[in-house]
């Protein structure tokens, strides 16, 4: 069952992206019914604008950690390069997803 790893977080990044696309729909929805979403806490302003940037730099330098790991090791004899590509298009779809996330903000019960 060789590549089951990278099957299974190719899926998951197919989630998550589709979670993130949904989500901004919906927004995007909500906005032109005329609904807006709360406003933020003064406190939480800050991070809510730093914090995706913070965490996609976090992601890049953990998929450069990981793809140098791998070359360096030759894949650990487990991984193969399928079950890289598939992490790092988890990362990738993450990063999508806490964007997405930040920049379409929902009313409670949307």
């Amino acid at each position: 069952m060789p590549h089951v790893m990278g099957a299974v977080l190719f899926a998951v990044a197919a989630w998550l992206v589709w979670s993130a696309m949904d989500r901004r729909r919906r927004a995007l929805a909500a906005a032109r019914a005329g609904v807006e979403p709360p406003p933020l806490h003064p406190s939480l302003v800050l991070m809510a604008d730093l914090g995706p940037s913070i965490i996609i730099f976090g992601l890049v330098v953990a998929g450069g950690q990981v793809a140098l790991a791998f070359w360096l090791t030759g894949g650990g004899g487990v991984f193969s390069l399928f079950d890289l590509a598939g992490f790092v298009a988890l990362l990738v779809a993450y990063g999508f997803w806490v964007k997405v996330k930040g920049r379409y903000r929902l009313a409670p019960g949307h």
